[in-house]
């Protein structure tokens, strides 16, 4: 009786265990996936880049992020250390290997359905980084924008090793002091999910 009872005590242990594994062991649910081509314009060279997005950076994480950016000195990390501190908002993928956790998601409606989706990195993803595994840029920042149509289909660019400033006469930020060409991401379409 005492093994039977204690064949039921596992039984419910691990019954409880699994039923709270799943939850726990759960992955960040993709909302948006992108795909593109990516073409470095300098070099000609192209290859693959896909983009998962997770969630969508809040106004206090763009109130944030922004108030780093406009106070912000060239050649400071601050921008950087601030990305670091924000929850993953996704990941980047180039050529189909390792994958950029992406700190800031953002999306703007501009009109007829289309829409930007602004995207931000802590650190610089290398185009060349599939080909040669090195690190590339002076800057700690990349940036993705992509431009799509309510079918999720458009062009954008990937920005490597960026420093960001704020432009208060056109109240919009402007990637400066970019260390290398940017990428050019054409035939965005939507990926699997």
């Amino acid at each position: 009786m005492k093994q039977f009872v204690l064949v039921v005590g596992v039984v419910v242990v691990l019954v409880l265990a699994l039923g709270v594994m799943p939850a726990a062991a759960k992955k960040n649910d993709i909302i948006e996936s992108y795909e593109a081509n990516a073409i470095m314009q300098t070099a000609g060279a192209g290859s693959m880049a896909q983009i998962n997005i997770y969630r969508w950076s809040s106004d206090a994480e763009r109130d944030e992020i922004l108030g780093v950016i406009k106070s912000a000195k060239s050649g400071d990390r601050d921008v950087a250390k601030a990305l670091r501190g924000q929850e993953k908002a996704g990941y980047a993928f180039m050529s189909g290997r390792q994958g950029y956790p992406l700190r800031y998601a953002r999306e703007f409606k501009m009109g007829d359905g289309k829409r930007q989706i602004i995207l931000a990195t802590d650190r610089p993803v290398s185009f060349q980084e599939g080909y040669t595994d090195s690190m590339a840029g002076d800057f700690d920042v990349t940036i993705i924008i992509l431009n799509v149509d309510e079918n999720g289909k458009g062009d954008g660019i990937l920005s490597v090793g960026t420093e960001v400033k704020w432009d208060d006469q056109t109240s919009k930020l402007e990637p400066t002091n970019m260390s290398s060409q940017p990428v050019k991401l054409t035939n965005v379409r939507p990926g699997k999910k």
